[in-house]
């Protein structure tokens, strides 16, 4: 009797970690799926596998299907998801029956069908925090991180809790600074409109008035009719124009000096400045905390918070806390040494890593963050609200006076 075996062929693959590093190789396997399945295990995401010999895609049709689909999902949907899980593997449901449970009670087709997938990963062999790592654009890295590390400790109940809780205080500090962005944006861009309105529709029509009566203009008045005149018949010039300061823009804030200068201004602007540092300090030390508390080694912690910042300028920090870490120094010292970080947070932190408690200060100095956060808020808006007024009278009163000016003169002309 002659036993069959199964042919060993050899396939390349294109893999990506969960920070994000692509990994390509060759591996030898009875088929792509199998090699899928080993790449996974190892904690990959898998975007092309292909016979040895055969061309990687440029682009993988998978990959490009997961961002579409993250498109339609929402962060409320993950913390949810995360605080469900958790409940129900707190109280013995076995992981495969709890994310069923998730997919059938999902509120949004396109998120119960992603949870379909992960429950089809699970059931398959694959961790779960293997299988979240494939959505990258919705399960961020600090979730894999969370999720792989209660795997490895049994704890996965509790961490799930807790980044539940996370995400609901991440996603109340993204509206707190979208609303306070959200008010002087709409007040600027009505200042806008309304003065383009006056000066394309309204100046022309009291113009034509002026000129029948043989009024002789103010300075002001032509001026305002050259700008409006400007943008009525020269805008075949002034559009492609403003395109191409955006694009421009928009390319050179991707090199490394426009990335340097602009992080810089976020930074050093009077007013925002300080709700920046606030926004960057809340988001790194409630992510510190959560994933120290979890049990993520403390270089990966770093790292991780490097994105959770993503700022050229507060990447100087996290360099640093990291060589002081591989050096074996205390890693706040660098948060007293930075420009940006207050000296009372500097201190706090130094105390916990001296005590062994740093996860709850960090904890700690996230709320007080967000306390300063949300009074910060308020006393931006309370002094962005004045400006935004006088700027918009000005403006308005600006072309209003143009088209007044030409009035008190008309009585002259008039007697004349």
């Amino acid at each position: 009797m002659t036993a069959t075996t199964t042919a060993k062929h050899t396939f390349s693959y294109r893999a990506r970690g969960h920070d994000g590093e692509i990994f390509t190789g060759t591996l030898a396997g009875s088929s792509p799926d199998e090699i899928a399945a080993m790449l996974r295990g190892d904690g990959l995401l898998v975007t092309a596998v292909r016979t040895a010999g055969s061309a990687l895609p440029d682009f993988d049709a998978e990959e490009i299907r997961r961002g579409q689909a993250a498109r339609h999902i929402r962060r409320e949907d993950v913390a949810v998801f995360c605080q469900q899980l958790g409940v129900m593997l707190d109280t013995g449901v076995p992981l495969p029956e709890a994310l069923e449970s998730c997919r059938l009670q999902g509120r949004r087709k396109e998120f119960a069908e992603l949870v379909g997938e992960i429950h089809t990963d699970v059931c398959g062999g694959t961790p779960l925090s293997s299988s979240l790592a494939r959505w990258p654009k919705i399960f961020t890295p600090i979730i894999v991180s969370l999720v792989r590390a209660s795997e490895a400790s049994g704890t996965m109940a509790l961490m799930l809790g807790r980044l539940g809780e996370y995400l609901v205080r991440e996603e109340k500090t993204r509206k707190q600074v979208r609303g306070a962005a959200t008010y002087p944006a709409i007040m600027f861009g009505s200042a806008i409109l309304i003065t383009a309105f006056m000066l394309v529709a309204i100046l022309p029509r009291f113009a034509s008035i002026y000129e029948q009566r043989g009024a002789d203009l103010p300075g002001a008045t032509r001026f305002m009719m050259g700008i409006g005149d400007a943008l009525r018949y020269g805008w075949m010039y002034w559009i492609p124009s403003v395109v191409a300061v955006l694009i421009g823009f928009a390319m050179w804030k991707r090199t490394d000096s426009g990335k340097r200068v602009l992080d810089w201004f976020k930074l050093s602007t009077p007013i925002i400045g300080r709700l920046t540092v606030t926004v960057y300090l809340a988001r790194a030390s409630r992510t510190m905390s959560t994933l120290l508390a979890g049990g993520v080694g403390l270089i990966d912690v770093i790292r991780i918070c490097r994105g959770v910042t993503n700022n050229v300028v507060f990447d100087r920090l996290w360099e640093d806390m990291e060589h002081r870490v591989r050096d074996g120094r205390e890693m706040t010292g660098a948060a007293i040494d930075c420009r940006w970080v207050p000296p009372s947070i500097g201190s706090m932190m130094s105390s916990g890593e001296r005590s062994a408690k740093l996860p709850e200060v960090m904890e700690k100095i996230a709320a007080q963050c967000d306390d300063d956060l949300e009074t910060g808020i308020k006393k931006a808006t309370s002094m962005i609200e004045p400006i935004l007024i006088v700027g918009m009278g000005i403006l308005v009163g600006a072309v209003a006076m143009s088209l007044l000016l030409p009035i008190f003169k008309m009585s002259s002309v008039v007697a004349g």
